[in-house]
């Protein structure tokens, strides 16, 4: 099988389409005995998408997924509304369906981050709810110099407010369902292995950790844009998704500079403005799997109307 450009004026993403007689199993194994091949056209283009193999249900979709990458990884610390509906296999972000999803590298904020991402249409919107992309590399480009230079110089803080599940509900998830577990020591070591801060409050978790803005690609040395601080900061539509205020009285989450300065609105205005210059959008179908490269590709929701089905799962 051979991979082209699906979108006039971009690589991302590559294109694998096929035939009329092409069936889940001969998708699972092309991917097995092609896994170099499809690391070297990710690293090229961010991510690739397989089209036209008969794709029906999340069984048919984690075959695939593990027959390029064993491994699947649980959605743990994920700040994200979604439903696990098969191991290591979740909806997408069940956010309201007039709203926008920005772009965004998944679990940027978190201790960890996956390397792959992949997505799987069971059932297109009827109208809108593409899983827009952008090249983070090109993002970058898109910035001004000092712009860059800020966010690489000194990260993002990303600090957030996780209610108790015993507790008011909302605005967004508990601190039991982000990690999923109910055990308090667990969360502790989840944190501590990887950088976060924790503080027990009243009516919850108040967490703080310290991300980058920009990363070096292990594999292929380029540099991209990795960050989700638009999203997170308050003054960015954050309240409009998750809510105002927590019980405490503080923004669900909210983002600064790493060194703990506030990010001007003109930054993130830049940035938003380099996301609509770099982004491609397109309409799903049925049985389509996009694959990611969570380290160069960002991606996002448009609004939509209709009963739209996309599940997602990582390594």
């Amino acid at each position: 099988m051979d991979a082209r450009p699906f979108v006039d004026g971009s690589l991302l993403p590559l294109l694998i389409e096929g035939d009329a007689k092409a069936a889940p199993a001969a998708l699972v194994d092309w991917s097995t005995e092609n896994r170099a091949q499809l690391d070297t056209w990710l690293h090229q283009a961010g991510g690739v998408l397989f089209r036209g193999f008969g794709l029906r249900t999340a069984e048919d979709f984690c075959d695939v997924a593990e027959a390029i990458r064993p491994e699947l990884k649980a959605y743990v610390g994920g700040d994200s509304p979604r439903s696990r509906v098969a191991e290591g296999v979740y909806t997408s972000t069940e956010f309201p369906p007039h709203l926008e999803i920005g772009l965004h590298n998944e679990l940027s904020y978190s201790t960890w981050w996956p390397e792959r991402l992949f997505f799987f249409c069971r059932v297109p919107a009827a109208t809108g709810g593409a899983t827009h992309i952008a090249d983070g590399r090109r993002v970058l480009a898109e910035l001004d110099h000092p712009v860059r230079e800020r966010f690489a110089g000194k990260g993002v803080l990303y600090t957030q407010h996780l209610r108790d599940s015993a507790g008011p509900t909302g605005p967004g998830k508990s601190w039991q369902e982000t990690f999923e577990t109910d055990d308090p020591q667990a969360v502790e070591r989840h944190a501590g292995d990887g950088g976060m801060e924790l503080e027990w409050t009243e009516s919850g978790l108040r967490t703080s950790i310290r991300r980058p803005g920009v990363i070096e690609h292990p594999e292929t040395g380029e540099t991209a844009w990795f960050n989700q601080a638009d999203l997170w900061h308050a003054a960015m539509g954050g309240a409009e998704i998750w809510d105002a205020k927590t019980g405490d009285q503080e923004p669900h989450h909210h983002a600064r500079y790493g060194d703990g300065s506030d990010i001007p609105i003109a930054d993130l205005e830049a940035v938003r403005a380099a996301y609509r210059a770099s982004e491609v959008a397109y309409p799903w179908e049925a049985g389509d799997v996009l694959m990611l490269d969570n380290r160069l590709a960002m991606h996002g929701r448009k609004p939509f109307t209709g009963k739209r089905s996309v599940l997602v799962t990582m390594s």
